[in-house]
């Protein structure tokens, strides 16, 4: 008995977005999503190039390992290529995707993921989500900070930690053997569909629909209802026993040919360079011209290399030489500081002494000499009462009266 997949794809440019920018892929042995991201103008490329270096695996792997080590390679290929063309068109900046794949080896599924999209599996009635988002509000959830509903509407929702493309950093992948059985139905979506109807919903037009074909037409239908502020495109295929199809499927802006006329518009707008960095050679697929277009790239990056450095003595020179001087006068900041503080305990110090002896030459001038004559001694006339009388009320109107 053989398994194998019973598949239908489907994308909708939805109601607001100018141009579509997912792609989808579903074939005999392989089942493919990718959201791009980059803008109008790199979007649909970037989502484009996935599907173009993965759609080569749609035939039975030999086991699972090998299914694993060929779909890393040819993500690793595409992210290289999106790499380069990012760097080397400034319209293509920012220029990334989502990417799920899974393919069939025997009785096996492995699947690869990075990015939002989803991966979706109904079994006997019950949907599970069979990948993680990489974004930073999911990562806010699984740390505790925010809790799924709040998550549902975060104004970062659509903030990614990892994509395809986008940065020079190595492809950090999410993989997984997943188990299959005959009845099963896989679900891939873009965030157009899994970011505006439930969990809840998807799971039960996934169990009433008759075929994928049919799923695929509900699901896109809900999404637009839902407003459609976003591509949507689906991925349903059902595992069966002794599949028949063999014509595989290309939706949304794969299914253009709008990839191919960027590569040859790149190619022929370079002009021929030798190169001694292999590495860093843009390959054309398609065009005999590919030797002359991967030279050019890297004689572009040797001429902005040489631009960025004079840029930047230009900017050194600008630097006043205190600035780049900062850690040599720190020490003497330092001992500045030291010196002042001393000083200011040598002069509290010399400010004490003169209080101390201020105050002893005072009470030395005060003191009384043995033969002096004490108050006691002397015979106060009678006019002193009034004076007695005078310190007293002196003496009252010091107190201040307190009131209660």
């Amino acid at each position: 008995m053989s398994l194998g997949f019973k598949y239908a794809a489907l994308s909708n440019i939805g109601k607001i977005r100018q141009s579509n920018q997912d792609s989808g892929y579903a074939g005999p042995n392989l089942l493919v999503l990718a959201d791009g991201m980059g803008g109008p103008a790199g979007g649909d490329i970037a989502s484009s190039i996935a599907i173009d270096h993965l759609r080569g695996l749609d035939c039975p792997a030999d086991n699972p390992e090998q299914a694993l080590d060929s779909l890393r390679d040819a993500i690793n290929e595409a992210h290289q290529e999106l790499c380069e063309r990012s760097t080397q068109d400034p319209a293509l900046a920012g220029l990334g995707t989502t990417c799920i794949a899974i393919r069939r080896s025997e009785n096996d599924l492995t699947m690869t993921h990075i990015g939002d999209s989803r991966a979706y599996r109904l079994r006997g009635g019950e949907l599970r989500q069979m990948t993680n988002d990489h974004s930073f509000v999911q990562y806010l959830v699984d740390t505790g900070q925010l809790t799924p509903d709040q998550a549902e509407n975060h104004p970062q929702r659509s903030v990614l930690l990892r994509v395809l493309g986008d940065s020079q950093e190595d492809v950090t992948l999410d993989e997984s053997h997943p188990e299959f059985t005959v009845g099963d139905r896989w679900l891939l979506c873009s965030d157009g569909l899994c970011g505006f109807v439930s969990g809840q919903t998807i799971g039960k037009v996934l169990y009433r629909s008759e075929s994928p074909k049919q799923a695929c037409e509900s699901l896109v239908e809900l999404a637009l209802k839902a407003g459609g502020p976003d591509n949507v495109t689906c991925v349903v295929a059902e595992i069966v026993e002794n599949p028949d199809q063999d014509e595989p499927e290309v939706v949304g802006a794969a299914a253009t040919d709008r990839l191919q006329q960027v590569r040859c518009q790149h190619d022929e707008s370079m002009p021929v360079a030798e190169s001694s960095n292999p590495d860093a050679l843009t390959t054309d697929l398609d065009s005999p011209a590919s030797s002359s277009g991967s030279s050019i790239s890297s004689s572009k990056t040797s001429a902005e290399d040489e631009t960025a450095d004079s840029v930047l003595e230009q900017a050194q020179a600008a630097v006043p030489t205190e600035s780049l001087t900062d850690k040599n006068s720190a020490p003497k900041f330092r001992w500045g500081r030291a010196i002042g503080v001393i000083v200011g305990i040598i002069v509290l110090i010399a400010l004490f002494a003169c209080a101390l002896w201020y105050g002893l030459s005072q009470r030395s001038s005060t003191s009384l000499p043995e033969s002096a004559v004490t108050v006691s001694q002397v015979s106060l006339p009678a006019t002193s009462a009034p004076l007695v009388e005078t310190s007293t009320t002196a003496g009252q109107a010091k107190t201040p009266a307190i009131s209660i």
